[in-house]
C-alpha cells in the first residue's frame, strides 16, 4: 500500500553529482525568500504601528485642547451671565435632588424584604 508522503529519490546526474544538492539549494532559496517576506512584513507592521501611535497622540492632544476650550467658554459665559448660570445650576441640582431619592426608592420596591 502506498503512503501519501513520497520521499525524494536521489538520482545520479553528470554535472551536479546528485540531484539532492539541487533540492538543497532550492530549500535555501525558499528559506531566504521566506526570511525576506517576514522582514518586509515586520517593517510594514512597525510602520503601521507607528502611524497608529502618532494618530492616537494627535487625537489626545486635540481632545485636550477641545476640553480646555470648553472650560474657558463656560467660565466666560458664567462671567457674562451670572444670574442665568446660577438659575440653570439651581434647576439642575433640584432635578437631581428630586430624581435620585425617587430612583433609589423605586429599586427597593422590587424586593420588599430588603
Amino acid at each position: 500500500m502506498d503512503t501519501v508522503f513520497v520521499e525524494p529519490k536521489i538520482e545520479k546526474t553528470t554535472d551536479a553529482g546528485y540531484a539532492g544538492t539541487c533540492f538543497g539549494t532550492d530549500l535555501k532559496e525558499a528559506a531566504k525568500r521566506v526570511e525576506k517576506g517576514l522582514n518586509d512584513s515586520k517593517t510594514a507592521f512597525s510602520a503601521k504601528l507607528d502611524e497608529g501611535r502618532t494618530a492616537a497622540e494627535r487625537l489626545l492632544k486635540h481632545s485636550r485642547y477641545a476640553v480646555e476650550d470648553g472650560i474657558d467658554e463656560t467660565a466666560h459665559r458664567i462671567k457674562r451671565h451670572p444670574l442665568s448660570s446660577f438659575a440653570i445650576a439651581f434647576a439642575a441640582g433640584a432635578a437631581l435632588g428630586f430624581l435620585v431619592p425617587h430612583l433609589r426608592n423605586s429599586t427597593h420596591k422590587v424586593n420588599p424584604r430588603c
